[in-house]
Formats: structure tokens, sequence, C-alpha cells
């Protein structure tokens, strides 16, 4: 009983630190954002390479679609067995590194191999890799900063953006200058630096999570597995938490559609070079970089329904006079309005989960989102390459605005949380 009594004890201490955590003065903080970064910077690269690829390997419009629906789906089948495994670990720290490896593997083979087959294979790979980084980055950030979480999500966010906007810019200069197959290999040693980094950086962290209804009471070896069964079927009773991934899927459709389909309408359809399709594609997410810890905080304070519904409005509306207009300084313009509200979104809707599930379920609700993010995200590339090759990329463009208008159904089904009820009681 006095071992179990010192259990609680030191969950209880360790949640009354967390509290006062300052994330700015917080190293780990720090580690956990430029990680995300690089995350990022590897499929924003292949967006970029996306066009050449194509042109390469006399791919159609709907093939190179299809690399990134098959790469959706079969990551969703893993999504949740990761998300498993990280809440039952508290060494986040080696997921990260292994997502860090993993993601940019494939850039040391995609410039030389024939088959498009090994070509989707190297596209799951770096699916996989994506994936274990969010369910232990969120687990972490949630843990540790518990009041913050719009705040630190948003800086989380910020951070991919950041990777998503410098990646294209950098790789699209160096293709104008080199080839593609020349410049792709050495791609893949930022990230395994930084997986280094991670590794003896974060190496003392640990993430103890509080369970209040159980923590000190039940066996050790026990408690874990069967706190984690109870704690995941009362996860899929949480009507909250399956309509929040709902609408994350949803805006993750409208994501996916226009990472792919910007790229290739740029430099396709358009017929700009590689440098300018790389800077387009950076001022989209320069976007979402300014966008993410503004709105993360303003949903802390304001709540997440609000923002959420209004950035669909304006996204939807974006996604339509992008495919409008013909002038380029004003499309450059718009499409970094764009990124500003799709990319705001993304931070807004990862707190709500956290704040609408149990801190012990926060890797594996991490993962249902993006589970139900990669499933529904896979559909979007297919459809819209499709409509753009069939119709247009107009067309294509007008599915994406419908799809994200449609997300506002769905926010009006979700409840409201007990913090969203004191917020209201306070206006």
């Amino acid at each position: 009983m006095n071992r179990n009594n010192t259990a609680l004890k030191e969950n209880q201490a360790i949640s009354m630190n967390n509290k006062q955590r300052n994330p700015y003065k917080d190293g780990p903080f720090w580690g956990i954002c430029i990680g995300h970064a690089f995350t990022h910077w590897y499929p924003a690269s292949m967006y970029i390479l996306l066009p050449y690829i194509v042109l390469a390997y006399d791919f159609s419009l709907t093939q190179a679609g299809m690399l990134f629906t098959i790469k959706s789906i079969v990551t969703a089948c893993l999504t949740m067995l990761i998300g498993a495994i990280t809440d039952m670990s508290t060494k986040k720290h080696l997921f990260l590194a292994t997502s860090l490896v993993l993601v940019g593997l494939p850039f040391l083979f995609i410039g030389f191999v024939q088959s498009y087959w090994i070509i989707a294979l190297l596209f799951v790979i770096m699916g996989v890799g994506n994936q274990f980084w969010h369910p232990a980055a969120y687990t972490t950030l949630s843990s540790r900063y518990p009041d913050q979480r719009g705040l630190t999500f948003g800086y989380h966010a910020m951070a991919s953006n950041l990777g998503d906007m410098v990646a294209p810019i950098v790789v699209g200069a160096l293709i104008v200058i080199y080839t593609w197959q020349e410049i792709i290999v050495w791609n893949f040693a930022p990230g395994a630096i930084f997986a280094v980094f991670i590794l003896i950086s974060l190496r003392k962290m640990t993430v103890v999570v509080e369970d209040n209804e159980t923590s000190g009471v039940k066996d050790e070896k026990n408690s874990k597995l069967s706190s984690y069964i109870e704690g995941l079927k009362d996860l899929f009773k949480n009507k909250s938490v399956l309509l929040i991934a709902l609408l994350s899927g949803i805006r993750s459709m409208a994501q996916s559609g226009i990472m792919i389909l910007l790229p290739l309408y740029l430099a396709l359809e358009i017929g700009i070079n590689a440098l300018w399709v790389g800077i387009t594609l950076g001022i989209l997410q320069g976007g979402g970089l300014i966008a993410a810890p503004i709105v993360g905080r303003m949903s802390d304070i304001s709540g997440p329904r609000k923002i959420l519904t209004s950035s669909m409005i304006l996204t939807s509306v974006m996604i339509v006079i992008v495919s409008l207009i013909q002038v380029d300084w004003l499309l450059i313009g718009t499409i970094a309005l764009l990124g500003f509200f799709l990319f705001a979104m993304r931070p807004v809707l990862q707190a709500w989960a956290m704040e609408s599930t149990q801190t012990k379920m926060a890797g594996t609700t991490t993962s249902l989102l993006f589970t139900i993010q990669s499933i529904m995200g896979a559909s979007s590339p297919i459809i819209g390459s499709f409509l753009a090759e069939a119709y247009g990329f107009s067309y294509a463009f007008y599915f994406l605005a419908i799809v994200i208008l449609a997300g506002n159904i769905v926010v009006y089904f979700i409840p409201k949380t007990d913090k969203e009820l004191a917020r209201l009681g306070k206006a």
C-alpha cells in the first residue's frame, strides 16, 4: 500500500510540475519542434519532385495520385498499432528517432529504381516513418503542457510548416541547376543526423502519464495493459473524439489533394519552372507557418469551434479562387491565404482531440486521428488526379472546395466539452 501511495504522490508531483512548466525554456519542447520540421521536409521534397518523377518515368496523373493513395492506405493500417505501442512506452524519444530515419530512407533509392511498384513501396516507407512521429510527439507535449496544448501544438505545427516551406524552395532551386536524380540522395542526411541528436539530447526524458483512476492502485505490469484496453474501449465510445477524427480526415482530404494537384498544375498546366513551383509551395506553407501559433493560442482562449468553422469556409473560398486566377502575383497571394486558413486548422483539431480524451490515451487518440486522416486522405489524390486528367484541373479544385466546406456539418454535431461550456459560462 505504501508503494502505491508513493506512486500516486509522484504522479501528483509530476502533474503539478507539468502545469508550471514553461515550454519556451524547456529543451525537449524545442527538440521535438525541430524534429517535426525534418519529418515534414521529406514529404514536402517529394511534392516538388513529383512532376519530374512523372515526366522521367512517363507516369499518368492518375498513377501519380495513386502513389500517395497507396501510401495513405498502408500507413492507415499501421497507425493505430504504432499509437498503442507508443502509449505503453515511456521512452518516446526512440519513436521520434525511428521516424526521422525511416522518413528519409526512400531518398537513397528513389532516384535510380525503375519499377512503379518499388517506387510505391518507398512512398509507403516514407509514410510509415512519418506516422511514428506524431503519437510520441503529441503524447509528450500533451503530458508536459496540459494547460498550454493549443500553444505548444501550434508551435509544433509551425515547425512542420517550416519544413514544408523551406524544402520545396531549396529542392526547386537545386533542380534548376542539377537533375533531380543528382540531388535526391543527399536528402537522407539531415534527418539521420538529427535522429542521432534526438537520441542523445532526449535520452533522459521519460513521459509519465498520470491516470487519476488507476495510478498506484493496480499491479504495475498488469495495470499498463489492462488500463490501456479499458481506455481503448472508452475511446471508441467517445463521440467527440470520433467526430473530431472525422473532421480531421475531411481536412486531410483537402490538404492531400492540394499538395499533389498544385505542383502538377503549376508545372504541367501553367508551365512555370521548378524554382517558382518550389517558391509557390513554400508560400503556401508560409501561410500555415504564420497561422499555427496564432490560431492555436486563439483556440485556447475562445475554443476551437468558431475557429474551425470560419477556417473551413475561407479555405473553400480560397481553393475556388486559386482555380480561377491567371495573374501570377495575385495567384501567389491567394495561395498564401489558402495556406493560412488550411494549416491553421491542424493544431486546433489536435488540441481539441486531446482536450476530449483521457491523458493516458493521448498517443492512441493521436493515432486514431492520423488513421482517419490517412484513410480519407487516400481518396483525394486519386479522385483529384482523375478529375484533372479527365475534365481539367478546375474540376479537381472544385471537388476539394466542396469537401472542406462539408466539414462544417460535422462541427455542428460535436458535443461541447466541459472546458468549452466553461468558456461559454465566462462569456
